[in-house]
């Protein structure tokens, strides 16, 4: 009995030693039920239950955070939320396009990101506008470093994202584009609106789809979500109207849907690693060729 209680204690040491020399470097924030999860409970009536969420800081002013949550419904939902604060010092949002040039093209977001030129860091990205499937010409506008590539609005019910050159994130459409179209640093294409002057926008279409999305709050915290759907074990899909009710609930007074389906892409550099991830699950199986994209970068 004393070498079996010897050998236990020897065993529970090194399994402690083992333990602390492989703890990851990142720093995941430990709360019960994370700020993200506590909004939209309180918010809104899209959560019966958080199964699990996660918060991961990649910069100061920037955290990723991952929920699995169930639906009033009673579905399964995964929603992928980034959080920017934009004032933070370094910190900057910036298109990513095909090959980093402004030809049109189809290339997957972890592709767009090795065209990244340093000093700039990656921290996290998402997919942007829809497109031409056989040419990869974009849908909206395309405006990158004030140079206006692309100038067309599609319709009535298109719109924009971007940031002007005096660092005001933007949304609007095909009714203010005009007034606005001096102001861009950068801007790419979207389509549905989901929040306007803090109001959800009421939607007739009830196709339940992977989405991703861009929004803002009124002191200028940017939020870019994406909400994995087409599998209903693992995240069954949200309509346009409780996306923007998701929005709505962060404290966004403005947010737009951008390309989903197999589109929706949503990485994060891991602090692990240092590199950057996919975090969500693609309902093509792997990350589909899109015509642009969103990054967040660190530049010191």
């Amino acid at each position: 009995m004393k070498r079996y209680i010897t050998f236990l204690l020897a065993w529970q040491v090194l399994v402690l030693v083992s333990c602390k020399k492989d703890d990851p470097a990142e720093k995941i924030l430990d709360y019960n039920i994370s700020p993200i999860s506590q909004a939209l409970l309180d918010n809104s009536n899209l959560v019966s239950r958080i199964f699990t969420d996660t918060v991961i800081q990649l910069h100061p002013g920037v955290q990723a955070t991952e929920i699995h949550y169930l639906s009033m419904e009673g579905y399964s939902m995964r929603a992928f939320v980034l959080e920017a604060d934009l004032k933070q010092s370094g910190v900057e949002l910036r298109p990513l396009t095909p090959f980093g040039s402004t030809g049109y093209a189809r290339q997957t977001v972890p592709e767009m990101l090795k065209y990244v030129q340093a000093p700039a860091k990656p921290l996290a990205a998402t997919n942007a506008d829809f497109f031409n499937a056989n040419t990869g010409e974009p849908r909206g506008i395309v405006y990158v470093n004030g140079q206006a590539v692309r100038t067309i609005i599609p319709g009535a019910t298109w719109g924009y994202f971007g940031i002007s050159k005096t660092g005001e994130l933007m949304i609007g459409d095909s009714l203010d584009y005009t007034q606005r179209k001096d102001l861009i640093l950068h801007a790419l294409g979207a389509n549905q609106r989901l929040v306007r002057n803090k109001v959800v926008v009421p939607h007739t279409d009830v196709t339940i789809e992977p989405r991703t999305g861009v929004g803002f709050t009124e002191d200028g915290i940017l939020y870019m979500i994406v909400v994995d759907g087409r599998r209903f074990d693992y995240s069954n899909g949200i309509t346009f109207q409780k996306f923007g009710e998701m929005f709505h609930a962060l404290g966004a007074v403005e947010a737009i849907n951008c390309d989903g389906g197999g589109s929706s892409t949503f990485m994060i550099n891991n602090p692990r690693a240092d590199i950057m991830q996919v975090r969500n699950w693609s309902s093509d199986g792997a990350p589909r060729a899109v015509a642009n994209g969103w990054v967040i970068v660190s530049t010191n």
